[in-house]
């Protein structure tokens, strides 16, 4: 049973949320930021509501730290409308979504659904090798793909760094099946602050288990998966120092520009902002593959839609777009996908007059309970 975390300093909002959704999930609530931290820390939790105005620690400071505690959480902010702007911001830091109050029973029904079957969904794309692509036409994403050919060929380590939800983890793919080791295993792993030293090298190395004074059991770790071929390393800057050879290549990942680990080569991913040109392309792309997936049949975006969307800043990146426009396929029954079925945060955000028309639609949806944000779930 799915894990759920409702954080919010009002009683009432915790037991509204708890009534909803008991009986399908197991509910665990907590009064505050602080109290947050701990359920997270003992608890898996697949899927979190957290208040963005709280006494003391607020909902983004608990957001930062509940990603430091463990990344894979998925978490919706809880907002009130004149607040929006904040929610933009925590979608920055790592929010799923967000949700506007006064909200109602089958607003947080049909979106707990669907991140939770986004995470199923996710891992079985995932067993079955799904790959992403490098998609885009641009001067830099050309200038990317050239240079990622020319250094897959050596057999050094590799960091790329790029901002959040750029494509580190795809180009690190692309340079393994450019690479003579496009043969042997590719494998990854996403670090974060909260993960100890020995953590880390159990994931790496393994460990070996007794099961009786003659009987010892070999637990592989993912570079003895990866050997001959390449590990990819996200957040690479938690890497704690590795004693002893390595059996595989490894390519980092990182968000930020000074980390300890030694690179021949460094890749640096230009933002989505900086390359607008491929934003066309790439909601073909993620279109046609969400079409497959959830077998719709949506054929376009609208002009206005795709001037909405090429305008936004997307401080999310890459794969801020991509869930937006999965969220899109799971919801439109529709065959174009126009300007007013977009979230409201896109919507503001573009300098353009329709922008302001097509708002009073989306404020219109809000109210019964279908509004999301930019980040799409």
């Amino acid at each position: 049973m799915n894990k759920i975390l409702v954080v919010d300093d009002e009683m009432s909002i915790r037991e509204s949320f708890t009534l909803i959704l008991e009986g399908k999930y197991q509910i665990l609530t907590a009064a505050s930021g602080e109290g947050a931290l701990k359920q997270v820390a003992g608890n898996k939790i697949d899927l979190a509501f957290l208040d963005i105005r709280m006494p003391g620690m607020d909902g983004l400071e608990t957001l930062k730290r509940i990603k430091e505690i463990d990344p894979d959480v998925d978490v919706v902010m809880v907002t009130a409308v004149n607040e929006v702007e904040k929610a933009s911001v925590a979608i920055n830091i790592g929010a799923r979504d967000y949700l506007i109050k006064p909200f109602d029973v089958n607003a947080i029904l049909k979106m707990t659904d669907l991140i939770l079957r986004r995470r199923t969904l996710t891992a079985e794309s995932a067993s079955l090798g799904k790959k992403d692509q490098l998609i885009g036409s641009s001067e830099k994403i050309a200038l990317l793909i050239h240079t990622a050919k020319k250094i897959a060929a050596k057999q050094t380590n590799i960091l790329v760094r790029g901002e959040t939800g750029t494509e580190k983890a795809a180009v690190a793919r692309f340079i393994h099946e450019h690479s003579p080791r496009k043969e042997f295993p590719f494998s990854q792993l996403s670090l974060s602050s909260a993960m100890s030293p020995a953590a880390i090298k159990t994931k790496l190395f393994g460990r070996t288990k007794s099961l009786t004074v003659a009987d010892l059991k070999k637990e592989s770790g993912l570079l003895e998966a990866a050997r001959g071929g390449t590990l990819f390393i996200d957040h690479i800057e938690h890497l704690p120092p590795l004693e002893g050879a390595v059996s595989a290549r490894i390519i980092g990942g990182s968000n930020r520009e000074k980390i300890v680990f030694t690179a021949e080569d460094i890749l640096t991913l230009p933002p989505l902002r900086e390359r607008l040109a491929d934003i066309p392309l790439l909601m073909r792309h993620y279109l046609e593959l969400f079409n497959w997936k959830y077998c719709r049949n949506i054929k376009e975006f609208s002009r206005e839609a795709e001037e909405v969307m090429v305008n936004y800043p997307w401080p999310g990146n890459t794969e801020q777009l991509k869930n937006i426009i999965e969220r899109l396929a799971l919801i439109s029954d529709k065959e174009k996908i126009e300007a007013a079925d977009l979230p409201i945060d896109l919507l503001l955000a573009t300098g353009k007059p329709y922008g302001r028309d097509y708002l009073e639609f989306a404020w219109g949806r809000n109210r019964t309970g279908m509004a999301y944000s930019a980040e799409g779930f």
